[in-house]
């Protein structure tokens, strides 16, 4: 009866979290953003009509297996190419429910990993990526396949289990090559197995390497193909060159790129604004308040499950070693989301929270398992096996009652479970808050204009108002919109103030207009600017859609 009872239990959350993931998707389906409305945006849409890495469409590496994806969706978005990313990385994160239930019952109970899944799915920030037709959605959706795929692998140590995680990886790797910190896991994989080929004295140096080659060859399934595009391997070699430089030393907002900005205030900002306020609040006082205190009760459950005392524990060093041989669920995936951390803290774009994406997800699913039940204990040694305990001798008190002490496990246990059943509550408020929040922005997000597109039809009635008069407008990554939206203006994408000066000088009568983020540049190399420029209108959108350009600012050009 007890089994059947629990059975019921485990169908009826894995058809709640079905039942979630459905209607998750209905709603976004209805509001796939229809805007491309940045660089990378336009780099992705401009591949469907012609994939070429010279021309950035899409940028480097080419994203191949994702833009297949978009070409496969296209047919069911009305030729839509922006639409067609959007219904590929709604279908493909409500997929992604199935691995996150899958990891979630390795620590949880089914109710608690039904709630890891509407934790996951309801989001708002992942959620506004998945909606969009950038990659970060598809490659999240990949990552939590990728670590179930892992898991599995680090447990069963065989070579089906192990191939299917290279395989994973090497799909996530053609969606999303800035998720690379989390192969990793890869090499902590082999590092099991070689341990476990070696105790069974088994030659571990070849199948290492057949490994190694295995993870390879899943890697040039896409490479290769992306090789060939570009006329050879050689041609191939000097664009990532060309493009690695440059992430890292110009425009990639990594560490290097940007030196003038304090360690202390990058790390305050990507940790505090970023992960936090943007990634796992989406900028909304309630859903951190709920957060805090589902935090709280989390802490305090696991502080109550915490066996008391420490006698007679292994040393740190051989409990550690005995951890990364059989690593458990929780830890193993704090240690692959901080190795990921420390890339995007380090080597992504502080300017963009996107970069985060991977984390918070992964943060719910740790936050949850601090709910999870205790182990049951071990079964006690018979008499004769090693650690056996010799029976007490007739008369003699336990430990505790000689103390004075009364049992505390009753009393330990009630203080759980009402620990866990606060949890529970406090859960379904973040959920309720998440899914209001999300949907409100997705929808948002499907119906607003954007700043730049603002800009677009700002310039498209100028350029009506002002007859036959050329009009040019300098921009920084704008410029990448305004083409793709064939804007009957010349725009230019500028950096440098003297030659800024020598373009007007040859363009004599044109009707000069600039933007805030060139006129900010300008300044900072040649000063004050404010009296050469004319404010004319200021474009405004969400910041959590388009954290770089939500405010742009029109100027012309007076001269002097």
């Amino acid at each position: 009866m007890l089994k059947r009872i629990m059975r019921l239990r485990k169908a009826a959350a894995a058809l709640a979290a079905a039942l979630f993931a459905l209607l998750w998707t209905v709603y976004s389906l209805m509001h796939v953003s229809p805007y491309a409305a940045s660089w990378d945006e336009v780099d992705f849409v401009l591949a469907l009509d012609r994939f070429d890495l010279l021309a950035m469409q899409p940028h480097f590496p080419g994203y191949p297996y994702f833009v297949l994806g978009g070409m496969a969706m296209r047919r069911f978005a009305g030729d839509n190419p922006v639409l067609a990313y959007g219904i590929l990385n709604t279908f493909l994160a409500a997929l992604s429910a199935w691995p996150v239930w899958r990891l979630a019952r390795r620590m949880l109970s089914p109710a608690w990993a039904c709630t890891v899944v509407m934790l996951v799915l309801s989001a708002p920030y992942v959620w506004l990526q998945d909606a969009g037709p950038m990659s970060e959605g598809a490659g999240i959706a990949l990552l939590w396949w990728f670590l179930w795929s892992w898991q599995s692998a680090m447990e069963r140590r065989d070579w089906r289990t192990s191939l299917a995680a290279l395989f994973v990886f090497g799909l996530l790797m053609g969606v999303r090559l800035s998720y690379a910190p989390f192969g990793l896991a890869l090499v902590w994989l082999l590092g099991v197995i070689w341990a476990g080929w070696r105790a069974a004295g088994r030659k571990a140096l070849p199948r290492a390497l057949l490994f190694t080659a295995a993870g390879a060859g899943c890697q040039l399934l896409w490479l290769g193909g992306l090789a060939l595009s570009e006329g050879g391997l050689a041609g191939f070699a000097k664009l990532a060159e060309a493009f690695t430089a440059g992430h890292f030393s110009e425009w990639g907002g990594g560490v290097a790129a940007d030196p003038s900005l304090p360690f202390g205030e990058r790390l305050l900002r990507f940790a505090g604004g970023n992960v936090l306020w943007t990634g796992m609040f989406a900028r909304s006082a309630a859903l951190m308040a709920a957060s805090a205190a589902l935090l709280l009760a989390a802490l305090l459950c696991a502080g109550a499950r915490r066996p008391p005392g420490g006698a007679g524990r292994p040393r740190l060093a051989r409990r550690a070693a005995a951890w990364l041989r059989r690593p458990a669920p929780p830890g193993a995936l704090a240690a692959l989301a901080g190795a990921y951390g420390a890339w995007a803290l380090l080597a992504q774009n502080i300017d963009k929270p996107r970069h985060i994406t991977p984390l918070i997800g992964v943060m719910w699913l740790l936050l949850a398992a601090m709910f999870r039940a205790p182990a049951p204990a071990s079964r006690p040694a018979a008499p004769g096996e090693a650690g056996a305990a010799l029976p007490p001798a007739a008369g003699a008190v336990p430990p505790a009652c000689a103390a004075g002490q009364a049992p505390q496990a009753p009393r330990a246990a009630r203080i759980r479970r009402a620990l866990r059943g606060a949890g529970g509550l406090l859960a379904a408020c973040v959920i309720a808050l998440q899914a209001g929040r999300g949907a409100s922005l997705v929808s948002r997000q499907a119906a607003e204009r954007p700043a730049v597109y603002q800009l677009a039809d700002a310039l498209r009635e100028m350029a009506q108002q002002n007859g036959g008069r050329r009009i040019v407008v300098y921009t920084w990554e704008e410029d990448r919109v305004l083409d793709y939206l064939r804007t009957p203006v010349e725009a230019r994408q500028i950096l440098t103030y003297d030659y800024f000066r020598a373009n007007t000088k040859a363009d004599g009568d044109a009707l000069i207009l600039l933007t805030d983020h060139v006129l900010g540049g300008f300044e900072a190399q040649a000063g004050p600017l404010r009296d050469h420029v004319k404010p004319i209108r200021t474009f405004r959108s969400d910041p959590l859609f388009e954290p770089v350009y939500a405010d742009i600012t029109l100027y012309e050009w007076k001269g002097g």
